[in-house]
């Protein structure tokens, strides 16, 4: 959505500075939302057992939902990071079990997970000006405008979060058996599995004079 609005104050003041300074301002702005984009494709066709393989000779095995696979916005105390925004909940799916990579054709046969069952964050972001065209006394009949702006980029300054951390770890287990049925959270194999990994920036504001003659 783009606008521009004129404001209408002071426009008729009785007091010329009033109406000379406060008046012919304009605003405008472009104002963005749009939803995430699919991220689970990739880990959700993309899930492994270190030293196994399907069974047929391709690569990427579907994770299995134990849990409804959706958003579910949280914070994790990172061991390093310290409480971290959270965009899923990382053990909602697991590794394969060992039947499934049989290639026999049983139910579930190289994972079960949905595709596209979660996508990335969405955006809502506003980019605004404030704007005045002064009248000048140069240039003769030519005329000419000093032109004020203040412009703000994310104005409202709210966390915009971009990417998450989706992966699952699929080497042994600590006793050295495979990985098959674990879970794809927690911070002894998929550290940070989940979490907000970056941000589109923060407010940045600028202000720019231009003559036109």
């Amino acid at each position: 959505m783009n606008f521009v609005y004129a404001l209408p104050f002071f426009k008729r003041s009785s007091n010329r500075f009033a109406r000379n300074a406060l008046s012919g301002w304009q605003m405008s702005g472009i104002t963005s939302f749009f939803s995430g984009t699919p991220i689970f494709e990739a880990v959700g066709s993309g899930c492994g057992i270190s030293g196994f393989g399907n069974g047929i000779g391709t690569p990427g095995l579907r994770c299995n939902s134990l849990a409804p696979v959706k958003i579910k916005k949280g914070v994790d105390n990172d061991p390093q990071f310290g409480p971290t925004p959270t965009w899923f909940d990382a053990n909602s799916f697991a590794q394969p079990l060992e039947p499934q990579l049989r290639a026999n054709g049983q139910p579930g046969m190289f994972g079960y997970m949905g595709r596209n069952p979660l996508t990335a964050p969405g955006r809502n972001n506003w980019d605004m000006a404030l704007l005045k065209n002064f009248q000048l006394p140069w240039f003769g009949g030519e005329h000419s405008t000093l032109q004020f702006r203040w412009e703000t980029f994310n104005t409202f300054n709210h966390p915009q979060w971009q990417g998450v951390n989706l992966f699952c770890n699929g080497s042994p287990n600590a006793d050295g058996t495979p990985a098959f049925g674990r879970p794809c959270g927690g911070h002894q194999y998929n550290l940070g599995n989940g979490q907000v990994n970056s941000a589109w920036p923060s407010r940045i504001m600028q202000f720019a004079l231009k003559l036109v003659f």
